[in-house]
C-alpha cells in the first residue's frame, strides 16, 4: 500500500483530475511572465560591471510560487518553505540562465539586480564582460566546509591563488579536494588515480595541477578527453586563464593541432588538451624530436575507458610510453572498478578513492504505473510510490509526460532513448502535448535559436525540429550537425529548452546536468544496457549549487527486461581488461616503440612492455609469446626486419629495424595491419593513372574504408551514367563496371563498409560538397542525415591527410599524391570559396559567416585580430558580443601561433632573441 504522504503528493501532482500535463502550467503562467531580476553585480577593476559568477552557469529560482510549488515535488521529497528566501551572494530570482562557453548563445546580463529582466533575444543580448572573465565550470560548495584562505593550493603562489578563486568565483573547496591536493604524494609528483562519482569536483583537482606544473615547475601539461565536443568545452574553460597566467591553451582534436607543437619561447609553457587519438599522435612527435621532457603532467579523464577497445588500447599505449620515455607525472580520473589494484599497478600509482557526491542521487525505477527505490547499498528495489492511471496511455504508452510534469519548465529534463529516431519520436509526442502557456515561455528565444540553426543550416532548418523547439523541447544525436548540436545545448543549458531526447552518446558527453534523468528503455542500439552506461547516464541528474537532489527514472517493461536490469544492479562487475591483448592493437604499439626507437631489440621491447597492463593481468611470459607473434606477423608484413647480426649474438639482442612501409604507417597513424592493403590500393589506383577532368578519381582514392551508409540506388544509377568516359573507364580498371553496378540495383544488397562500389557512392556524394553545394541540399539528395555528412566530410579529410602523410614517406612510389593530396585536404577541408579559406579557420566562423566578414571589409586573419569587437557587430549582421569576441580572440591566437612558428624557424637558422628582436627594429 502507497505511504499516504507519498499518496498526497502524487495525486497532487500526476492525477488527471487534478491539473495535468497540459493545464498545471497555468498556475505558473502569471509568474513566469513576471519580469525575473538579474544577477547581483560588482564593479571590476577595468570599471565594467560584471556577474560575481560565471554567467554560463545555471541559476537557482528562488520566486513567489511558495505553497504552489509545494505540490509539485517528487514522492518522498520534502516540501518547500513558504516563508520567503533572501538569495544567497552568488543566486537569483530569475530563470535558468548563461549558455555554455562553446556556444555562441548567451544570455548573460549587465543590469542592475533591481532591473527588470531584458526582454532582448538571447541572440544579440546586452554587452557582456570581458570574456576571460567568463567561464563554463562552476564550483558551489557547502557553507559548512572551511574558508581555503589557510589551503596553498598545490604550492601555487598567493597571487595565483587569487586569480584562480576570482576566475572561478570559489570561496571554499569540498574536504576531498583539499585532502587530495594537500597530500604529499601528489605535491612531489607521484602517479595517481582518482575515483569519485560524477559531479564531485574532479575538474578543479586537474586544473590546480595543471597550472602548477606550468607556473612552478615551468612545465606544459596534456590532458587527454574521450570525445572532440569535451575538448571544445574545456578549450573556452581554460582559455581564461591563457592571459592571466601568461600561459597558451593549445586545441588537439579532429584537424586541429599542429605537431610536432609550437616551440615556445623558454619563459611559456602550454596545456595541451587533446583527443585520445591526437594525444598518443602528441606523445609519438615529443619523442621523435626529442621533446618528452617539456611535458610535465598527463591528466587522463574517463580511464576507465582503457578498456575499450581502440580507444583505451590508445590510452595505455600513449601512458606506457610517457612512464618510460617522459619524467613527469600521470594523473588518471575514473570511475570506480573492481580491479583498480592492476590499474594502479600498471600505473605505478596511489589511488585517492571517495564516494562523496554533493548533490544526493534517487534512483526510480518505472514498471507499469508502480515506482520502485534502488537501495544504495543493496541495491535491491523497494516501493517507492503508485502513479495514477495514465490519461495519455494512447499517445504515451510509458507515461513520460507524467515523469515531466512536475518538473518543466522550472527544471530541466534529458530523456535517454535507444535509438536516434526514439529519440525525435518522444520529442515530437511532448512537443505536442506541451501545452500553449508553456510554449510561450521565452517564446522569442527559442524563435531566434531556430533563425541561428537556419544560418548555420543554409537558410534551413528541419520542420518537425523547429516545431519541438517552440515547445521547449529538442532532441540531440549525431544526426545534427556539430553546430545544431552547440545551439541545442546551449539553450537547453540556458533554460530555452528544458527537454532534450538523446541518445546514450549525450551522457559520456559534454557537461549537460538535467533534475531528472528518464532512461526510456534499458536499451542502447540493439544491446542491453552495461552498468557503465547506465552509471553515465544517471550521473547527470543534479548539479550542485542549483538541485537539491537529482533523480534518474528508468523504464522498465515486467519480464525478462525487468530481470535483465536487476541482475545488472547487483551482480554486473564494472572492471577494465587492456585493449592489448588484441594482437593488432599490440602490433600497433610495438610498431610506434620501434619507429621512435624506444626500443630497438626484442630484450627492449620486452622492458618496454613490462610497464603495460597488458602484462599485469597476462604476465610477462604470456607476453612475451604474443609479442613474438606480433613481431613474426609485422616480418611478414614487412614492416619490420631484423638486422644481419653475429651468429653467436641472443636472440634477445638482435636489432630490430622499421622498413620504409612501416615508417609510413607510423607516421601516418595507419594500422599495421591496413598499411598492406593502403598501399596495395594506391598503387593499382596509380597504375592505370590519374583522370584530372574532374576531383572523383582523388576523392575515391580517398574515401575511408570504414564509412557506411545506405546506398539510394536509382541516385547510384544516375550519378555513375552521368560521368566522362574518361572517367568510367579508369573506375573500370578498379573493378566498378556498369554491368556490376546494374547487377547491385537489381540486388538492393546492403554494401558493407570498405567495398569498392561504397566507396565510389561516398566519392559522388563528396563531389557534390567540392563543388560547393549547400550540404542539406546534398543530405537530402542521397538521403543521409546532415550530422552524417558533416562526419564523414571529416572522416574523409582525415583519411585523405592520412594518406598525404603515408605518401610523404614513400616518396619513391607514390610521389603523385605526396604532390595532389596537401592540396586536396585543404580545399576539402573549408569546400568555399578560395578567398574565405583563410578566414574558416577561425573559431565560430562557418561558411555563412566568413562570407559576412569577407564582405565587411575583414578578409585577413590580421584584419579581424585587430578588430573592434562593438564595430564589427554594427558591420556584421546578427553578430552576437559573445561571438564577436570569440572570432577576434581566435584570430589574436593564430597570429601568435604563426610569430610563434617563425621565431622557432630563427632559433632553428641558429638566431638568438636579441638577434631576432634586432632584425625587427631593422624591417621597422
Amino acid at each position: 500500500m502507497t505511504p499516504p504522504h507519498r499518496s498526497a503528493a502524487l495525486r497532487a501532482t500526476m492525477d488527471p483530475t487534478l491539473p495535468s500535463f497540459r493545464d498545471a502550467s497555468e498556475l505558473l503562467e502569471n509568474d513566469l511572465k513576471t519580469p525575473r531580476r538579474s544577477p547581483r553585480l560588482h564593479s571590476s577593476s577595468t570599471g565594467i560591471s560584471k556577474p560575481y559568477k560565471s554567467p554560463f552557469a545555471r541559476q537557482p529560482s528562488v520566486n513567489s510560487l511558495g505553497s504552489r510549488l509545494a505540490l509539485t515535488h517528487l514522492p518522498g521529497q520534502k516540501r518547500r518553505s513558504t516563508t520567503a528566501i533572501t538569495p544567497l551572494r552568488n543566486e537569483t530570482s530569475g530563470e535558468r540562465s548563461g549558455p555554455t562557453a562553446t556556444s555562441p548563445l548567451r544570455s548573460a546580463r549587465n543590469t542592475a539586480a533591481t532591473t527588470p529582466r531584458s526582454s532582448k533575444s538571447f541572440i544579440n543580448p546586452a554587452p557582456l564582460p570581458p570574456l576571460d572573465d567568463c567561464d563554463s565550470g562552476d564550483y558551489r560548495f557547502s557553507s559548512s566546509q572551511g574558508s581555503i584562505d589557510d589551503f596553498d593550493f598545490c604550492g601555487l603562489t598567493p597571487e595565483a591563488q587569487h586569480i584562480y578563486k576570482q576566475k572561478r568565483g570559489i570561496t571554499q573547496l569540498y574536504d576531498w579536494q583539499k585532502a587530495c591536493l594537500s597530500d604529499d604524494r601528489v605535491r612531489r609528483g607521484d602517479n595517481m588515480i582518482v575515483c569519485l562519482p560524477t559531479g564531485a569536483g574532479k575538474t578543479l583537482v586537474a586544473e590546480v595541477l595543471m597550472l602548477r606544473e606550468a607556473i612552478i615547475h615551468k612545465r606544459n601539461s596534456l590532458l587527454v578527453l574521450p570525445y572532440v565536443a569535451i575538448v571544445q568545452e574545456k578549450m573556452t574553460s581554460l582559455s581564461v586563464f591563457e592571459k592571466a597566467f601568461g600561459i597558451h591553451v593549445e586545441e588537439y582534436a579532429a584537424s586541429k593541432g599542429r605537431l610536432p607543437p609550437i616551440k615556445r619561447r623558454a619563459d611559456t609553457r602550454s596545456i595541451y588538451v587533446a583527443t585520445i587519438e591526437k594525444a598518443n599522435m602528441l606523445i609519438n612527435s615529443l619523442i621523435e624530436t626529442d621533446r618528452l621532457d617539456d611535458l610535465g603532467l598527463v591528466v587522463v579523464d574517463e580511464l576507465h575507458m582503457i578498456g575499450d577497445g581502440s580507444r583505451g588500447a590508445r590510452i595505455e599505449s600513449l601512458l606506457t610510453k610517457f612512464m618510460h620515455k617522459g619524467r613527469g607525472q600521470a594523473v588518471g580520473i575514473s570511475a570506480t572498478l573492481t580491479n583498480m589494484d592492476e590499474l594502479a599497478a600498471f600505473m605505478r600509482a596511489f589511488v585517492y578513492s571517495t564516494e562523496f557526491r554533493p548533490v544526493e542521487l534517487v534512483e526510480i525505477i518505472k514498471i507499469g504505473q508502480r515506482l520502485l527505490q534502488v537501495d544504495k547499498k543493496t541495491k535491491e528495489l523497494k516501493h517507492y510510490a503508485d502513479l495514477p492511471p495514465n490519461a495519455l496511455a494512447s499517445r504515451d504508452p510509458d507515461g513520460i509526460c507524467q515523469l515531466l510534469q512536475q518538473v518543466i519548465p522550472r527544471h530541466s529534463a534529458i530523456i535517454f532513448c535507444p535509438t536516434k529516431k526514439n529519440a525525435e519520436n518522444v520529442a515530437v509526442m511532448i512537443a505536442k502535448a506541451v501545452p500553449k502557456q508553456m510554449r510561450d515561455v521565452r517564446k522569442s528565444e527559442r524563435q531566434a535559436l531556430i533563425e541561428m540553426i537556419r544560418e548555420e543550416g543554409d537558410g534551413k532548418c528541419e520542420e518537425t525540429l523547429e516545431r519541438c523547439i517552440e515547445a521547449g523541447v529538442a532532441w540531440h544525436h549525431s544526426g545534427l550537425t556539430h553546430d545544431e548540436r552547440k545551439h541545442v545545448e546551449a539553450a537547453y543549458v540556458s533554460g530555452i529548452l528544458c527537454v532534450l531526447c538523446a541518445t546514450s552518446t549525450l551522457a559520456a558527453g559534454v557537461n549537460l546536468p538535467a533534475r531528472r534523468v528518464i532512461i526510456k528503455a534499458p536499451v542502447v542500439g540493439r544491446d542491453r544496457l552495461r552498468k557503465a552506461q547506465y552509471l553515465q547516464m544517471i550521473g547527470r541528474a543534479g548539479r550542485a549549487g542549483f538541485d537539491e537532489k537529482g533523480e534518474a527514472v528508468t523504464i522498465l517493461r515486467p519480464g525478462p527486461e525487468e530481470r535483465m536490469f536487476r541482475e545488472m544492479l547487483a551482480h554486473e562487475e564494472m572492471r577494465c581488461e587492456s585493449a592489448l591483448a588484441e594482437p593488432d592493437e599490440l602490433s600497433s604499439l610495438i610498431l610506434d616503440l620501434l619507429s621512435l626507437k624506444v626500443a630497438t631489440t626484442v630484450a627492449g621491447l620486452e622492458t618496454v612492455l613490462a610497464r603495460t597492463l597488458l602484462v599485469q593481468q597476462k604476465g610477462a611470459e604470456e607476453v612475451k609469446s604474443r609479442m613474438s607473434a606480433v613481431l613474426d606477423c609485422l616480418a611478414a608484413q614487412q614492416l619490420v626486419q631484423h638486422m644481419q647480426q653475429p651468429l653467436r649474438q641472443l636472440p634477445q639482442q638482435k636489432v630490430l629495424v622499421v622498413t620504409e612501409v612501416g615508417a609510413a604507417a607510423f607516421g601516418a597513424s595507419v594500422a599495421p595491419a591496413d598499411s598492406c592493403l593502403l598501399l596495395k590500393d594506391l598503387m593499382a589506383s596509380l597504375s592505370t593513372g590519374v583522370n584530372f577532368s574532374s576531383h572523383l578519381h582523388l576523392l575515391y582514392i580517398v574515401a575511408p574504408y570504414d564509412l557506411s551508409c545506405n546506398v539510394d540506388w536509382d541516385l547510384y544509377y544516375k550519378e555513375f551514367t552521368s560521368l566522362p568516359d574518361s572517367e568510367k573507364i579508369l573506375l573500370e580498371a578498379s573493378g566498378i563496371s556498369m554491368q556490376r553496378i546494374i547487377s547491385q540495383i537489381t540486388k538492393r544488397a546492403p554494401l558493407e563498409a570498405g567495398d569498392s562500389a561504397l566507396r565510389l557512392y561516398i566519392a559522388l556524394l563528396m563531389q557534390h560538397v567540392w563543388r560547393q553545394e549547400p550540404a542539406a541540399a546534398v543530405a537530402a539528395a542521397f538521403s543521409v542525415e546532415r550530422g552524417w555528412l558533416q562526419a564523414a566530410l571529416q572522416s574523409t579529410v582525415a583519411h585523405a591527410a592520412a594518406i598525404a602523410r603515408f605518401a610523404e614517406r614513400l616518396p619513391s612510389t607514390l610521389w603523385p599524391l605526396k604532390l595532389l593530396l596537401p592540396e586536396l585536404v585543404s580545399r576539402l577541408s573549408d569546400c568555399t570559396r578560395p578567398e574565405l579559406n583563410t578566414l574558416l579557420r577561425l573559431d565560430l566562423v562557418k561558411r555563412s559567416r566568413a562570407a559576412q566578414l569577407h564582405a565587411a571589409g575583414y578578409k585577413t586573419i590580421t584584419d579581424v585580430a585587430h578588430a573592434n569587437v562593438e564595430v564589427m557587430r554594427e558591420k556584421v549582421e546578427n553578430l552576437g558580443r559573445y561571438q564577436a569576441m570569440k572570432i577576434v580572440q581566435s584570430a589574436q591566437a593564430l597570429l601568435r601561433d604563426q610569430i610563434d612558428e617563425k621565431l622557432e624557424e630563427m632559433e632553428e637558422m641558429g638566431l638568438n632573441a636579441e638577434q631576432i628582436e634586432a632584425m625587427r627594429r631593422t624591417m621597422v
